[in-house]
């Protein structure tokens, strides 16, 4: 687990050696336990580490043995194990006993196809220089992030935007429709960055460059098939379930540090507790948060779990206290992200970091599972259709695109309008006049997401778009950024590939049931689970990370007032600000805008951090 930065420089110029020294001196906090660089011809490669596995020869960047080809990895490989003794047969000699350099030995053997044979969550830079390539590739599901900048002279990437504006030259014009996505969505989705020329490498893609100048556009290399399986019984399933959850979270327990494990009041993480403390001979460390408001809290319920598994567990108290890590945040994320739980995220990390290096986390189980709680609903509107109202449907949609009949809704138009945010209606009353077009870039990409999942299941469908945008561009961003400015692995094994392939392929109502009771979501989890717990501690309704923002932008008063209409803030610039005042003086006045008021804050925050007069702001 790592932080890792580079550069190729075209048409014959050398890599800049001050350039690569500060972008890895910008990762610093990702890797407290040592830096390196490589520097040669027209490539430089920064890595930062965090000692995981080998922590005495595991040092980067790796070489393969005639030291042609070199690599930087942020990640962790759970299959080394098996890849190294498969590389070693093929003739391959190792330097190290760790995880990443199988990918140096893999990319010999196998080509950027490598890839595919890897089990685990990385974003790496490997440099052939036989063939002057650079391969930039990302993880299935964007556990690691990776980012990039390109212009005609170089192509910048790092782990964190941060260190891409080290350079000199880096270009600070923001794109307006990103910030419109980030109103809309809170995160700013992949490809896109608050930069109109940074890029970041979408989850399962990878990118070729050469020192001529040559890019190839990034292509995936994983998509998840969601195929149902229909020939298992559902007690073959509930086995298929149990083995495939100790297999993955068995294969995240392999660590050469002391770890410990993050838990809720929820299935996600208990579940992932669960399994690894069967594993293991040791109590397992377990780590929550709360906060002093019953409606908010789940430390009873967290610790209810700790008992049941003989976890040493740990408590901590959140406050108002905690908005004193805004400007850490907004460094650290290098976009606005307004997603107001990075706060917990942040706390309960620094908590864990302080006992151990690494966590694992049951992120992911609420994506893959189906645990949200509109997917009934999306589902119950939206059923599955036979061939003939299939039919029905088209001419139903032929007859509204000519106006003869009026427009419904589609399944599409309701996941986009979903947004407890900045819906299109609240942006284009927020936007100045000459920006409120921006609103359509978003509703364009809301529609693409969707396009590949055409002629799924509802749920499946939904799952497909929720697994490729919200988890990795929010979730799983919040997660990596928080833990790793506190020097801090955490791992997820809810997202192991092969666990994740065998949930696509289970019939819907494996995942989401209708009981007598109502609704059951994350049904494949919760039976599960319930090896381990009492089925009534699984089916109650979670709560999460939610943070009492309303109430916080309350206790900050004027200090908000006067940040948001301040006329030197990018807020006053973009936004129309009779608007803003409006949303002040209703929440105020007993109207909740405070998610809204705080994304607002985080954008004010990030512009007084990251810009410059003359950037284009």
């Amino acid at each position: 687990m790592c932080g890792i930065s580079g550069q190729l420089w075209f048409g014959g110029r050398m890599a800049d050696t001050a350039l690569a020294a500060a972008m890895n001196a910008r990762l610093a906090h990702r890797g407290p336990d040592g830096g390196a660089l490589h520097i040669a011809g027209p490539v430089a490669l920064g890595h930062r580490r965090l000692a995981i596995i080998d922590p005495k020869s595991g040092q980067q960047p790796l070489y393969n043995e005639d030291r042609t080809i070199v690599a930087i990895v942020n990640g962790e490989i759970y299959n080394f194990q098996e890849l190294r003794r498969q590389l070693i047969e093929l003739g391959h000699r190792f330097q190290t006993a760790g995880d990443c350099e199988t990918i140096v030995h893999g990319y010999e053997q196998w080509g950027p196809s490598v890839v595919e044979r890897l089990r685990g969550m990385f974003a790496f830079a490997l440099w052939d220089n036989r063939a002057g390539r650079l391969l930039l590739a990302r993880d299935r599901f964007g556990i690691k992030p990776l980012c990039y900048t390109l212009n005609d002279q170089r192509l910048l990437f790092a782990s964190e935007l941060q260190a891409l504006t080290a350079a000199p030259d880096f270009d600070k014009h923001i794109d307006l429709d990103a910030l419109d996505a980030y109103l809309h969505l809170q995160y700013i989705p992949a490809p896109k960055t608050i930069y109109a020329n940074a890029r970041k490498i979408e989850p399962g893609h990878l990118m070729e460059a050469d020192a001529s100048g040559r890019i190839s556009t990034p292509r995936r290399w994983w998509s998840l098939r969601w195929q149902p399986d229909r020939h298992r019984s559902e007690a073959e399933w509930a086995e298929a379930v149990d083995a495939a959850l100790r297999d993955a979270v068995g294969s995240h327990l392999v660590a050469d540090v002391p770890f410990g494990a993050f838990l809720s009041g929820g299935v996600d993480s208990s579940a992932v507790v669960a399994y690894a403390a069967q594993a293991l001979p040791e109590p397992l460390t377990t780590f929550t948060i709360g906060f002093d408001l019953p409606a908010l809290d789940e430390r009873a319920e967290a610790r209810r779990f700790a008992d049941r598994l003989r976890t040493r567990h740990r408590e901590q108290l959140v406050g108002i206290d905690a908005l004193s890590l805004l400007p850490s945040i907004a460094r650290h994320y290098g976009e606005p992200f307004a997603d107001s739980s990075a706060v917990c995220t942040w706390r309960v990390c620094a908590q864990a970091r302080r006992e151990v290096p690494m966590v694992l986390s049951g992120d992911g189980g609420d994506e893959v599972f189906a645990g949200y709680g509109y997917f009934p609903k999306l589902v119950e509107t939206y059923p599955q259709r036979s061939g003939w109202q299939q039919f029905r449907q088209k001419v139903g949609n032929l007859l509204r695109a000519v106006g003869a009949i009026e427009a419904a809704p589609s399944l599409i138009d309701a996941w986009y309008g979903r947004s407890p945010f900045f819906g299109e209606a609240e942006r284009r009353r927020l936007w100045r006049p000459e920006h409120q077009e921006r609103t359509e870039a978003t509703c364009i990409w809301n529609a693409q997401q969707f396009a590949s999942s055409i002629g799924l299941h509802t749920l499946s469908r939904t799952q497909d778009v929720d697994i490729k945008t919200y988890l990795p561009n929010n979730n799983l961003a919040k997660v990596d950024i928080a833990s790793m400015a506190n020097g801090l692995e955490v791992r997820v094994p809810l997202l192991d590939h092969l666990l994740v392939e065998t949930i696509a392929s289970m019939p819907v109502d494996q995942r989401l049931r209708r009981t007598a009771s109502g609704w059951c979501t994350k049904f494949a989890l919760k039976s599960a689970a319930s090896r381990f717990y009492p089925w009534e501690w699984l089916n109650t309704p979670k709560r999460g990370f939610s943070v009492p923002v309303g109430q916080w932008m309350n206790q900050m008063g004027g200090e908000l007032r006067a940040r948001l209409t301040d006329r030197q803030g990018p807020v006053y610039q973009y936004f129309d600000p009779g608007a803003v005042t409006r949303l002040l003086d209703e929440h105020a006045a007993g109207l909740d805008h405070g998610h809204r008021l705080w994304s607002l804050l985080v954008l004010d925050e990030w512009h007084q951090q990251f810009s410059m007069p003359g950037n284009g702001l």
